[in-house]
């Protein structure tokens, strides 16, 4: 019965101990970067294209308002921004081009104020006008802001 006990219990009881004691070194080494990785809120990226240069880029959407990001040695337009999936369609609506629509994440407090409000009224309108006004808005609170970091989910 001894032999039973040292040669099975006690390394169950071991690894338990030693996985208990690991699981909270951890956990209190990480508890305060915890709440702040996981404070995000998703944004939906309506992109117009992937080009390789800038002159390419800016010749390709002379008509179009959007703000462009470098992705590699890409540069990639967005035409769109929003986090209401189904304002999608609305913002799809203004172009004829083959878009292509990108789930990002982007930490709160990056996440301008704003973009709730013309979500919102970009829910409510229904003309193209006021459509197109609103998508404009939306990029111009991005326009100038150029150490956002966005997390994609593949």
């Amino acid at each position: 019965m001894k032999k039973i006990v040292k040669g099975f219990f006690l390394p169950v009881i071991i690894a338990i101990l030693i996985g208990y004691i690991l699981g909270s070194y951890f956990y209190k080494t990480y508890k305060d970067n915890l709440r702040d990785d996981l404070r995000s809120s998703r944004l939906y990226l309506i992109q117009n294209g992937e080009y390789d240069t800038i002159d390419h880029m800016r010749e390709e959407n002379i008509g179009n308002n959007y703000i462009y990001y470098e992705d590699g040695n890409k540069y990639k337009t967005v035409i769109g921004i929003t986090r209401n999936y189904a304002n999608i369609g609305k913002i799809k609506s203004l172009y004829q081009d083959n878009l292509q629509v990108t789930e990002y994440y982007i930490a709160n407090e990056l996440l301008d104020t704003k973009q709730d409000e013309y979500d919102e009224l970009l829910s409510k309108v229904s003309s193209e006008s006021e459509v197109k006004e609103v998508v404009d808005n939306i990029l111009k609170l991005y326009q100038s802001n150029n150490d956002l970091r966005l997390i994609s989910i593949s």
